[in-house]
């Protein structure tokens, strides 16, 4: 007679093998110190940090990288409520929050202003002052992108979009279709969506380039997309840990620069990513390589173009203050 015994001997064996079968890991490697982060769905960050993950990249620092990717107002919402306490964040954002009180720093470099201004490549308009009393469309009006294009916008050509233009905000997919319809004259998309629309040459066409009016400037990109950001409570609890993960992160934005390395993520994650066509890789590829799409330096010189975009955006009306740098840009290299 089968006793109970050999029966849970049974079934905790037939579990054991099951999980080690598909790959499950029933226990957490002990080595490795597990971060959450949240991250926006259809963006490039699904490609680095998931691809890098299954690489073996965050392993290599001592990092268990557990990632929620969400809808972009539920990605927004990840970092405040402390369901994260680091990842990469809404950089202009981040920046009015240590302005309110909140403890946050600065830890790394990130995601670039890659969300050029896209009109129809048939449009009449030449420069963003053309749209003045235009319809212009945008995904979030709290996207660091956003707000770092408005600031930069304002400084080139004397137009806030906010003010200036007849602004909605419209989710991503939708508003492609709006600018392509002729609903909206303009429009800032997230990152794969922008970048899908600039690799539609025959539809779009770029009107104008935050990131390249910025590195005519500085000889830098702006980073406020989305830099690395984190709790200072969280960096304090154990500075070691903060680094390596920071250390981490700039390693996966050079990892997703492989082009054979882009092309695995996309087969693995390039749904979520928004990223699903040879022209929208062929569009990622050019960015990663030739337009500074990641800021991987987080040195002095990097740093302080950083804070001169801030200083920008406080003399534009977009910011109140700029917090000192010495206090909340941690981990720069010299």
């Amino acid at each position: 007679m089968t006793t109970r015994r050999a029966l849970l001997r049974s079934g905790l064996g037939s579990l054991a093998a099951i999980a080690a079968g598909a790959g499950v890991k029933l226990y957490a490697d002990p080595a490795l110190q597990q971060v959450k982060i949240v991250i926006p769905q259809s963006s490039v960050f699904v490609l680095n940090y998931m691809g890098a993950k299954d690489a073996g990249v965050f392993a290599k620092d001592g990092i268990d990288l557990d990632i929620d990717a969400r809808p972009f107002a539920g990605f927004l919402a990840g970092l405040p409520s402390r369901q994260c306490l680091a990842t990469t964040y809404s950089g202009m954002d981040a920046i009015q929050k240590i302005n309110e009180g909140v403890d946050w720093v600065i830890i790394g470099g990130g995601l670039t202003v890659v969300q050029d201004v896209i009109v129809r490549k048939d449009a009449p308009f030449k420069s963003p002052a053309d749209l003045r009393g235009k319809k212009f469309g945008v995904f979030s009006t709290g996207a660091g992108s956003f707000k770092a294009a408005r600031a930069s916008m304002i400084d080139a050509d004397h137009i806030d979009v906010v003010k200036d233009t007849n602004l909605q905000q419209v989710a991503g997919p939708a508003l492609t279709k709006l600018l392509e319809r002729g609903d909206v004259d303009a429009m800032i998309n997230i990152s794969s969506l922008n970048i899908a629309a600039e690799a539609q040459a025959d539809k779009f066409r770029v009107l104008f380039s935050p990131n390249d009016y910025w590195k005519q400037k500085t000889g830098f990109p702006i980073v406020w997309a989305a830099p690395l950001v984190a709790w200072r409570s969280w960096v304090d609890a154990d500075r070691t840990r903060a680094q390596k993960f920071a250390a981490a992160v700039m390693a996966s934005f050079r990892w997703l620069e492989n082009p054979q390395n882009l092309q695995t993520a996309v087969k693995n994650h390039g749904t979520l990513a928004g990223v699903t066509t040879p022209q929208d890789v062929a569009e990622y590829q050019d960015w990663l390589q030739h337009k500074n799409m990641f800021m991987t330096e987080w040195d002095r010189k990097s740093v302080d173009a950083q804070w001169q975009f801030l200083e920008l955006a406080q003399r534009t009306g977009i910011l109140d203050k700029v917090p000192d740098e010495k206090k909340y840009a941690l981990f720069v290299q010299s």
